[in-house]
């Protein structure tokens, strides 16, 4: 029996590290705004930490599958389940203060690929903490695998990648690289017995890939704005999105007594009662559309008129401190010849008139800029700079300023 539960916990918690890793090393840049936001004084007040968010995301995610991995094959168990057991208490203790004192709405445990409220992100937490205390509690127990014990950790975690990257999430990338890993550690394994040099392999993998989605964009785009996705359409509430439903409660003095009458918002009538005051109490929150904040605005908004165009090449830069030099003087070139064929090029920035006139005159760009939230700009393209067209506002093409010859014009 003990074994059993040994390798189920080694299953579930090894599969779901590699999913989320992998989820997560797909858009680092996004992950590391969710730790900015953590980070912040108003949550942690671990500002020194703002800095090196970027870093940090990236360590996070290469972390999680290579502990993930190392669990399915055996290796460095003391190691292995020790950092594990610190990384989901360190999660479950985060996920709950934010649940708790309702911090913050989205753990970025899976990017943007799935939304979990903050309880819902702590009952995962907690639940894989448990799994993590077993596999502490019979770390002795854990060896690495036989070749037999290979195919019997390796089946079955594929098929739990699957059903999560795929049934849940509805990507089979997870999928792919694990097969590809799995497949070249069970060779590496006949022929190296040293563990650490075992784990080199998907250290390396989950940093490569880690990067190049860093360096380019994330290969598969989970955020309202990508490719093909309406902004219009993104704009409106689901028709089965239920309603906000917030309770009142009313105080009222009645004969020298007080007591309280609930209503959905309207004013109750209490025979002889004096009113004292009301509270309220969100039942359900209501839903938001997936696109809230997306404007474009100069002395007056602008955004119906450039979202019922053809052709039009927004450049994002959300902050000019913090965009690339080389990637304004691509985009200038870029911008140029997509104008002499007839595109309508906006610049798309968080910052005031002065500092883009200021970035305008820099590069001699033949365009305007016009003011977007600049959170809501870090979420239309992970690059700054970076480009996209829309065709009445349906997303045609995204590429980051690294990959601007891609763009089709």
């Amino acid at each position: 029996m003990k074994n059993i539960i040994l390798t189920i916990s080694r299953l579930l918690v090894g599969s779901l590290l590699i999913v989320s890793g992998i989820i997560k090393a797909n858009d680092a840049l996004g992950f590391s705004y969710k730790l900015d936001e953590y980070f912040t004084e108003g949550i942690l007040g671990m500002e020194f930490l703002r800095s090196y968010t970027l870093v940090i995301a990236a360590s996070i995610c290469i972390f999680e599958v290579v502990l993930g991995i190392a669990l399915i094959f055996g290796l460095k168990a003391k190691l292995t389940t020790a950092l594990n057991l610190l990384m989901m208490l360190f999660f479950t203790f985060l996920t709950f203060y934010s649940a708790y004192f309702n911090k913050v709405k989205d753990c970025g445990c899976f990017g943007d690929a799935l939304k979990l409220t903050p309880w819902e992100s702590f009952w995962k937490d907690a639940i894989l903490l448990v799994f993590s205390l077993i596999l502490f509690a019979f770390r002795k127990q854990i060896f690495p695998n036989k070749k037999s014990e290979d195919f019997k950790y390796m089946l079955p975690s594929i098929i739990l990648i699957a059903l999560f990257a795929v049934g849940v999430i509805g990507w089979w990338f997870p999928v792919i690289f694990s097969i590809i890993v799995f497949a070249l550690m069970f060779v590496i394994k006949r022929f190296d017995k040293n563990q650490w040099r075992q784990l080199a392999l998907p250290i390396i993998a989950t940093t490569v890939f880690t990067v190049y989605c860093y360096q380019h964009l994330p290969i598969k785009d989970f955020r309202p704005y990508k490719v093909n996705a309406s902004i219009i359409e993104g704009m409106k509430v689901p028709e089965d999105a239920l309603p906000e439903l917030v309770e009142y409660k009313w105080k009222f003095n009645v004969n020298g007594k007080e007591e309280i009458f609930t209503t959905n918002g309207s004013y109750p009538t209490v025979e002889g009662g004096t009113y004292v005051g009301v509270e309220t109490e969100t039942i359900r929150e209501g839903v938001d559309p997936p696109i809230h904040d997306f404007t474009i605005e100069s002395e007056t908004d602008d955004t119906e008129l450039f979202l019922s165009k053809d052709n039009v090449l927004g450049v994002v830069a959300y902050d000019f401190s913090k965009s690339s030099d080389e990637g304004f003087k691509v985009v200038k070139e870029k911008t140029d010849e997509a104008i002499k064929k007839g595109f309508t090029v906006i610049g798309l920035t968080g910052e005031s008139p002065d500092a883009y006139q200021a970035i305008k005159d820099k590069y001699n760009l033949n365009f305007d800029f016009y003011f977007c939230d600049p959170t809501t700009l870090k979420t239309v393209i992970r690059s700054n700079p970076g480009v996209f067209e829309m065709d009445k506002a349906v997303i045609q093409q995204k590429v980051h300023w690294k990959d601007i010859e891609d763009l089709k014009l």
